[in-house]
């Protein structure tokens, strides 16, 4: 073959040019809706699993609300039943929206220990065993007390997004 004859043969065109930009515009539309859609529902999705384990562990952190009447043995056996519920809904996590219940879960925890806390401390306040300035044992007490509501708001939020 002479070169003539080569140069007569056209290579590359405006249209498969205009194919393979269609065929690029194509797939990073593709990924870019994939990409979206992935992180919407990582973010929004909780996950059977998920539900379940946080069903199971909030039944648990309830069960402690109404401890007050336990010895101290028996709600140390409660409260490691919890965790071990809690770390099992940890398990489970896959989503952001899973990590964040486990997350509102923890916090939930708190809310038993901390009132089972304020009742030893009220208790030996009244037996005279702890002291310290009244200004600084009301203080503490406030402060106990807002951290108490908002774990237990936690918990009912958490009992409205389980339900």
């Amino acid at each position: 073959m002479k070169i003539r004859e080569l140069l007569r043969y056209e290579i590359w065109s405006k249209r498969t040019t205009r194919k393979i930009l269609a065929a690029f515009s194509v797939v990073f539309v593709v990924l870019v809706l994939g990409f979206f859609a992935f992180h919407e529902i990582d973010l929004y999705w909780l996950t059977k699993g998920e539900r379940a384990a946080a069903k199971a562990a909030l039944q648990r952190v309830d069960a402690l609300q109404n401890a007050d009447s336990l010895s101290d043995e028996e709600f140390e056996a409660r409260r490691k039943e919890t965790e071990s519920a809690i770390d099992a809904a940890e398990r489970v996590a896959k989503t952001k929206k899973d990590q964040f219940t486990y997350f509102e879960l923890c916090l939930c925890s708190m809310d038993p220990e901390l009132r089972r806390m304020k009742a030893i401390e009220q208790r030996l306040v009244e037996q005279g065993k702890l002291h310290g300035s009244q200004d600084q044992w009301e203080w503490y007490q406030q402060d106990k007390i807002r951290t108490i509501l908002e774990a237990h708001a936690d918990c009912l939020d958490l009992h409205k997004k389980l339900d």
